[in-house]
């Protein structure tokens, strides 16, 4: 299928069309956004130094890179500093707005993009439920929920659509980043003109209201839900909202605005069908107003009286004796981990939030962020850990510099020759004063325990 013939259907609903398939035409201009999670936002620039960055008008942790660069390649991207995203994928969440300590589903959650930038809004605090069907998904997710470094999220995997059946009136805010017919990404892929269709719109159609009616009972009253997709069907956005709209009373359209963005408001009729006139709040997001993917965003709260979740009344606990082998080999501050679940799971120690290891509802594949495995009394903590915990560490820390850091994070043995103050065995490697990752020093060398997969190409 050629672009015009897929993309013509739209044109009674753009005046500026011929403008519109200009831009859609255009390869998109490449994005990221910092994780302040892991570092300073001032650090993680300095690191980004060596490329023509733009900051985004509207959001502080958004940048555009001028000219070409295979970010996925950069030393940052792998040791979790930043998240390769389009722009129009991060303003859900930013709409969204969590809080730290609130309680927050992502209904939709793989590959994580929006997870992740939810957990550093939220500043790795309350609980995010990310959840996703699709099994298969899962383990691009659980990659970058460890690479970013979240400690208040569970991993769940149930039917969006039946959601509410075990949370009813529980979350404070949800997002559904719906499964779509995917217009919106042929800037970036031609592969929706081999799968696009009308029968595809109306199964995804039926999809996304099932799901916004499940994410919407699953919402507590007073709380906020955001719905989006990266298509531009009527079918997949202004209808799904109406139908929600004329099925709950309670349900409200937030308006949406963003200063130094431009959008457009949703549409209220399409080929012969009206839809309810409140889904003029939502927001269109289209290539040629902001040289961005085209993205459909809705804001909902539901009205009511709130009267509570249910407490856990069980004990958190606090394995206190791996804290104390991290303490006390790399002498760093004990107390920061007095607000936290320690907790084994077969052979490894594990780290959360409280509301996160409390979770009981349903079953999880996975609880906060790994503490790390002791040997023989030895301590081998994660890498994650040591880049979230160890900014301050005062012992048995080798520093790099970025012809040997380059060597370090490609997983090759480092020669560091003897090191004043520095014990054999598991040390961590700091760069540019950033702690990196872990490795195990010999007395004259460091092997790299960075895994295959986070190796820097």
């Amino acid at each position: 299928m050629k672009i015009e013939k897929l993309y013509s259907r739209y044109a009674s609903i753009m005046p500026d069309f011929a403008l519109f398939m200009q831009y859609i035409k255009k390869p998109l201009i490449p994005s990221l956004r910092i994780n302040t999670l892991k570092a300073k936002r001032e650090k993680i620039l300095s690191l980004l130094n060596d490329l023509s960055l733009r900051q985004l008008p509207f959001y502080r942790d958004g940048f555009c890179l001028e000219g070409k660069y295979r970010l996925g390649n950069h030393m940052t991207h792998n040791l979790g500093l930043i998240y390769v995203q389009e722009v129009a994928s991060m303003l859900p969440v930013i709409l969204l707005d969590p809080q730290p300590g609130e309680v927050v589903m992502d209904l939709c959650a793989a590959p994580g993009s929006k997870t992740t930038q939810i957990a550093q809004m939220m500043d790795n605090k309350g609980l995010l439920v990310a959840n996703d069907v699709n099994r298969k998904r899962m383990r691009g997710l659980i990659h970058n929920i460890k690479r970013c470094g979240l400690m208040n999220e569970v991993v769940i995997s149930i039917s969006g659509q039946k959601a509410h059946r075990v949370f009813s009136d529980y979350f404070d805010r949800v997002l559904i980043d719906a499964p779509c017919s995917a217009e919106g990404t042929i800037r970036k892929s031609k592969a929706v003109l081999s799968h696009w269709g009308h029968k595809n719109i109306e199964r995804m159609s039926r999809l996304q209201i099932g799901l916004v009616m499940s994410g919407f009972r699953a919402l507590r009253p007073g709380g906020t839900m955001v719905y989006s997709t990266c298509t531009i069907a009527p079918e997949e956005n202004e209808m799904v909202l109406s139908y929600l709209l004329e099925k709950f009373t309670e349900a409200e359209l937030l308006p949406i605005e963003i200063e130094k963005l431009k959008t457009r408001p949703g549409i209220t009729h399409w080929q012969g069908v009206s839809f309810d006139e409140r889904v003029k709040n939502c927001a269109r997001i289209l290539p040629q107003d902001n040289d961005t993917a085209p993205f459909f965003i809705a804001r909902i709260t539901k009205r009511g009286v709130y009267r509570g979740r249910m407490k856990y009344l069980g004990k958190i606990e606090f394995d206190g004796s791996v804290v104390a082998s991290f303490v006390e080999r790399f002498g760093v501050g004990q107390e920061q981990f007095r607000p936290y679940a320690i907790f084994k799971q077969r052979d490894t120690s594990f780290i959360s939030t409280p509301e996160a290891f409390s979770f009981w509802d349903v079953k999880s594949t996975r609880k906060g962020l790994e503490f790390g495995k002791v040997y023989h009394r030895e301590i081998k903590p994660d890498n994650d850990l040591v880049q979230l915990c160890a900014l301050n560490a005062t012992k048995n820390v080798v520093d790099m510099e970025e012809w040997q850091t380059k060597k370090f994070l490609k997983g090759e043995l480092v020669k560091v020759g003897s090191v004043p103050g520095v014990e054999k065995g598991f040390v961590i490697v700091r760069y540019k004063n950033l702690p990196i990752a872990i490795g195990r020093y010999n007395g004259s060398e460091i092997k790299s325990a960075v895994k295959r997969e986070r190796r820097v190409p």
